[in-house]
């Protein structure tokens, strides 16, 4: 069962069509309205038609980076107090770290970014985005819940899509 509508908007940005499309079944699932972004970029744009309660964001993806994206709307007095969500795979690596790092010196005030490392976990995803607009963590049996209807949308996926997810969230090697 679906968590009821919350009326908080999520901005994903992931240049992955397939972790975008997870994200997005999670925090539907979790009661957010959900806006995508393949890039930076794409991000601007949709940030600029609607100013989201939370972003979650990946750092490294084409034509514009997170990083590129994060110090764009900081600029902006209007924009720079969003939560963001960093979801990345780079955090121990030479090509996340330091964005990490870069991250956290414009940060206007401390709390306002938290980084999950994928492969991500529904439920730590949902919470940190339910942290970062201001909810309350999801109650047991919502997690329950929730982690119900991603496995039963595992369990009906077929092997290829299931491979190539795998591969994306980095479980497989």
């Amino acid at each position: 069962m679906m968590a009821e509508k919350n009326g908080k908007t999520v901005l994903v940005v992931d240049d992955e069509p397939d972790v975008r499309l997870f994200l997005r079944t999670v925090l539907e699932d979790a009661g957010f309205d959900v806006m995508l972004a393949a890039n930076g970029k794409e991000a601007l744009e949709r940030v600029t038609e609607k100013k989201p309660d939370v972003i979650s964001l990946d750092l490294v993806m084409p034509k514009m980076s997170g990083l590129k994206f994060y110090k764009y709307i900081q600029k902006n007095p209007d924009r720079a107090d969003i939560p963001v969500v960093v979801i990345t795979a780079h955090a121990r690596d030479e090509f996340g770290k330091g964005d990490l790092a870069k991250i956290e010196a414009v940060r206007p005030q401390a709390g306002r970014m938290r980084v999950l490392e994928k492969p991500v976990q529904p439920e730590a995803y949902a919470n940190a985005i339910r942290e970062a607009a201001g909810l309350e963590a999801l109650e047991a049996e919502g997690n329950r819940e929730l982690k119900d209807r991603v496995a039963e949308g595992i369990r009906k996926a077929d092997k290829g899509t299931l491979e190539q997810v795998l591969r994306i969230l980095g479980r497989q090697s």
